[in-house]
């Protein structure tokens, strides 16, 4: 890399991912944009992680910065940890298991750019892709986790955002206007993708890339996997008997909508203020006037077969 700062720091969390890690950070050099710095923060890994980290800081002394936890953090606030100490323009989240196309960091750094030049650098801009599912042998499981999952980011707005994230980390790019609003990110966030969506939902731009640039690993390990994704017969199961996990969801997301609503308070319009409330407050509500008040909000999911176990149980 030239003398030049780095364009993109790139946030690699790390924990117990010496079985795919090298994977990951080959793919990481193979990037087609190169002007990036990686910042590794390792979460008390008992195994051979870091001594595969430090054979890449070996060879790109200049470009990889490690930093370990005291105490064992857990994956959001590592990542929030990573993001406060990011310094570059734009940033890039990253797994220690997956593989990144050849070209991810190129995409979304234009995407970007092209978003900026049209509303201004100081808006707040993620861009977030699709991903291919693959298994623990490298091999294609889903060529696309948004079809798996029946979902359409397209349609992603603060409401949508709210019962439902859109964002995989993994495949974020986000300027310094995103950081500088969205951090430090709150113990009440579910991820730090999914509050960094609901930044970028309330007060900037989200940009879906109809493209796959990470092929995303499932393993028994995941900190957070694909899932099963939304097929028929789930989203049946949940109109007719209950489900803790869904439950536990949805309480999640309220509590995480409370934090938003009381960190932003000052900068959230009134219908933005209507709408967290509507979320963080309707459980209380008769089940039909409570349905009417999500939906009159925004606060569905982006297609029917999801809606159809959401509306049943929420």
């Amino acid at each position: 890399m030239s003398s030049r700062e780095p364009e993109i720091d790139i946030l690699m969390a790390t924990w117990n991912g010496s079985r795919f890690i090298g994977e990951q950070l080959e793919s990481i050099f193979g990037q087609r944009l190169q002007n990036f710095r990686l910042i590794v923060r390792d979460d008390g890994s008992g195994d051979s992680t870091l001594d595969i980290v430090e054979q890449y800081r070996s060879r790109y002394s200049d470009r990889v910065v490690v930093r370990e936890n005291p105490s064992r953090q857990g994956a959001c606030r590592t990542f929030s940890l990573l993001a406060e100490e990011s310094t570059a323009p734009y940033i890039a989240f990253c797994d220690q298991d997956d593989i990144w196309r050849e070209d991810k960091l190129e995409l979304g750094y234009t995407a970007a750019k092209h978003v900026e030049a049209e509303h201004g650098v100081h808006t707040p801009v993620l861009v977030f892709s699709d991903l291919e599912l693959i298994g623990e042998d490298s091999k294609r499981l889903a060529p696309s986790m948004w079809k798996m999952k029946h979902v359409n980011p397209h349609r992603a707005s603060l409401g949508t955002m709210l019962v439902q994230n859109l964002v995989s980390g993994c495949t974020v790019l986000g300027n310094r206007s995103l950081l500088v609003s969205g951090i430090p990110i709150p113990h009440g966030a579910i991820m730090h993708d999914f509050w960094l969506g609901l930044v970028a939902a309330a007060f900037g731009i989200l940009h879906p890339l109809n493209e796959t640039t990470v092929r995303y690993r499932q393993h028994q390990n995941n900190t957070l996997g694909s899932g099963s994704g939304w097929r028929i017969a789930n989203a049946l199961k949940l109109l007719v008997c209950d489900d803790p996990g869904f439950r536990n969801e949805i309480e999640a997301s309220r509590r995480q909508s409370r934090n938003f609503a009381d960190r932003y308070a000052s900068q959230l319009s009134a219908q933005q203020r209507e709408i967290l409330q509507a979320w963080s407050k309707s459980q209380d509500l008769p089940a039909l006037v409570r349905q009417w008040i999500l939906y009159r909000n925004g606060l569905r999911r982006t297609s029917l077969l999801n809606n159809l176990g959401f509306l049943a149980r929420v």
